[in-house]
Formats: structure tokens, C-alpha cells, sequence
């Protein structure tokens, strides 16, 4: 029995559910079905727990799957809808809009929810992404002086933080910015 089969004959999503949901996303009817299916399982005990959400996703950094967590969770209640577990996943679709993932690794950058990336806040997220790196050391001097060049170059108002226009200009200058955010949706739909 397929995935799709086993969510419609237990009610979990229906066909016309699946339709909606495919014609508003980047994903196709079977792969709503399979979200549907991970999506279950992730809540067999209610809740969708970091590490559930986690292993689920093939995300490894567990730093990085709490920020994406957080992020996924838009209404903010500590819990993710299955509405918002597709809708935030399409995001990191291979399809979906540069836009759309700059506006997502934005909110991952801007911690304290302020419409703006400080310095602290980038020496956290570049911390977090090289922590499980084992290619990569670098020491927090080199870090701070990482995130004073970025800020030198894409701060254009002098403020000493990155507005989204000015965090847009140095994700689309490097967007390798993006990569400790991302989700390898193809893990998922093998």
C-alpha cells in the first residue's frame, strides 16, 4: 500500500485536500502525501519534538533544525500545523523563489524578531553552522572579523546592523549565506 493510499484510508488527508494543498505549493499531489505521511509520524505523540523534526528532516545540526523549527512554526505557538509544516517546507522547495528563501533565512538571522541582522546575531548563526563542521575552525577572532567586513560592505546606512534590503544584497552576492538553512527536500521524496 502507497503513502498515498495509507494517509487517504486513515483519514489523515483527503484527495481534494491534497489537490488544494499541491495547487498553492510547489509540491505535487504525491509529495503532499508523503509530507502528509512524515507529518504523521511526527506528531504520533502530539507534538513535533526538535529531534523528531530533526531526523525527520535529515537536518544534523540541531542548533539549525531549532532555528528552522521556530521559523516553520508562523503563528508562533510552539507547535507546527500540518498547514504550516507544508507551507514552510515549500519555501525551501528547489522551485520556490529566491525571495521566498532570503525571507526565510532573514527571519533565521534576525533572532530577536527586530527587521534587522546585528553583529551578535551573525557571529550566532555563523557559530551555529560551523559548530558540526569538522572542516571548519575558525577562531571567534576571525569570526568577528568575518561578520565586521560583511557588515563594512552591505551596511549601506551606516546603522551597524543589515536591514532585509541590505541582508538581500549580501545573501545575493553570496549566496552560499542560504546553505545552513536549507532542507534537502530530495532526502525526503527518495
Amino acid at each position: 500500500m502507497g503513502v498515498y493510499h495509507s494517509c487517504v484510508e486513515k483519514g489523515f488527508i483527503s484527495e481534494d485536500e491534497a489537490k488544494q494543498i499541491a495547487s498553492k505549493s510547489f509540491f505535487s499531489e504525491k509529495e503532499v502525501f508523503i509530507l502528509a505521511k512524515i507529518f504523521r509520524n511526527l506528531t504520533k505523540e502530539a507534538q513535533i519534538t526538535i529531534e523528531s523534526f530533526c531526523k525527520n528532516l535529515s537536518i544534523k545540526n540541531k542548533s539549525i533544525g531549532e532555528i528552522l523549527y521556530k521559523i516553520i512554526d508562523s503563528d508562533g505557538s510552539g507547535q507546527i500545523d500540518f498547514v504550516e509544516f507544508v507551507d514552510g517546507l515549500n519555501k525551501f522547495h528547489p522551485r520556490a523563489p529566491f525571495d521566498e528563501k532570503v525571507k526565510m533565512c532573514f527571519k533565521a538571522y534576525d533572532a530577536d524578531g527586530s527587521g534587522a541582522v546585528s553583529k551578535d546575531e551573525i557571529q550566532e548563526v555563523i557559530k551555529i553552522s560551523i559548530a558540526d563542521n569538522a572542516l571548519i575552525e575558525l577562531e571567534n577572532a576571525q569570526i568577528d572579523e568575518i561578520v565586521d567586513q560583511l557588515i563594512d560592505e552591505y551596511d549601506d546606512d551606516g546603522s551597524g546592523k543589515l536591514d532585509y534590503d541590505e541582508f538581500y544584497q549580501m545573501v545575493s552576492a553570496a549566496p552560499g549565506v542560504i546553505e545552513s538553512f536549507d532542507i534537502d527536500l530530495n532526502t525526503i521524496f527518495a
